[in-house]
């Protein structure tokens, strides 16, 4: 894959990465994946992306506008951006990538894996991530799924990047920060891997929302004057820490039908609590099925569409944690 601007030149610029596609339409090609850079007097680098999955428009139009916004001048270091790192995807409304089906945030770190989606991984792994002090990732619920606007850490790693990730956390100030272990495979390990300080965040879903949009565009101004990149100090705002992944976090359809949510994102709800009933589609004799959760949590993520088969996802819930607790890492 080649960058078609220099990231090392002081100033602002913006092209593309090209990603060489060949298929039906055309024996040989490329997918232009915008990106761009902004690059003032010496400091950090950030890395900022979007599109991670091609269903989640928030963090790209985050990201669009906040490379509007930003001159050099106001820059201390540089911030890389790449809005649509999934162009594929975006492109086709898709939460995986139309060419080879596969899933982005699974494919970081797996030499053994192939095709496109794996080759735009690799380049933001082999080529962004080793350039960069900090990241952010930022997603959204897609077409699926709603989620109370929120950041995301990994709970793991040595004593001083939890502190990072923490205060990056607090910079971002969103209400909630979910603290996961996660995969192996997503962009946020990667940054793991590179030991790099590594934020994601989710931003609402189903459809944008201007209250999450501006959520996400504060919080990544301020978490970039937290981390030296503006030439302003961030404000002072605080996040409060779920811990997710425990039994019964995550609620799934019995049966399939229509769902009918009797909660919202944000909303804390009590052990054997109702948050949901699931209608029949094609019998008027059997009466809904009535969804209650398991565990006492926050309502992180909902499901935004109506339609459900068996197994389908319902509920994310999280569960609040004191922040000296995150500083005891499961490595």
């Amino acid at each position: 894959m080649r960058c078609s601007i220099d990231l090392d030149r002081r100033g602002k610029h913006e092209g593309c990465v090209q990603l060489n596609h060949s298929n039906n339409r055309h024996a040989y090609g490329v997918i232009p994946l915008p990106i761009g850079v902004i690059a003032g007097d010496t400091g950090p680098t950030v890395l900022l992306t979007a599109g991670n999955h091609g269903d989640e428009y928030e963090g790209i139009v985050i990201l669009q506008r906040l490379f509007h916004d930003l001159d050099p001048d106001q820059v201390r270091g540089r911030i890389i951006f790449m809005p649509s790192l999934n162009l594929p995807a975006v492109r086709e409304y898709q939460r995986t990538s139309p060419l080879d089906g596969a899933n982005m945030n699974r494919v970081f770190g797996d030499p053994a894996l192939s095709g496109p989606t794996r080759e735009i991984a690799g380049f933001v792994e082999e080529t962004l991530i080793p350039q960069a002090d900090f990241a952010i990732d930022l997603h959204s619920g897609g077409k699926i799924c709603e989620f109370s606007p929120c950041g995301f850490i990994y709970g793991i790693g040595d004593k001083e990047r939890l502190q990072n990730k923490i205060r990056a956390a607090h910079h971002f100030g969103a209400r909630y920060t979910a603290v996961v272990e996660g995969s192996q495979g997503s962009f946020s390990a990667a940054g793991e891997r590179a030991g790099i300080v590594m934020l994601s965040a989710e931003l609402g879903g189903g459809r944008i929302q201007r209250e999450n949009i501006e959520i996400g565009y504060t919080g990544t101004a301020n978490t970039l004057a937290g981390w030296g990149l503006l030439n302003h100090p961030p404000q002072d705002t605080k996040t409060t820490f779920l811990r997710s992944g425990f039994a019964g976090s995550s609620v799934m359809s019995p049966v399939a039908g229509a769902f009918e949510p009797l909660t919202s994102v944000g909303q804390a709800v009590k052990t054997g609590e109702a948050v949901g009933r699931i209608h029949s589609l094609d019998a008027l004799d059997q009466p809904p099925v009535t969804v209650c959760v398991e565990s006492a949590g926050i309502v992180l993520g909902q499901r935004a569409q109506a339609h459900v088969l068996r197994g389908d996802f319902l509920l994310h819930l999280g569960e609040e944690v004191e922040e000296s607790q995150l500083l005891e890492p499961v490595s």
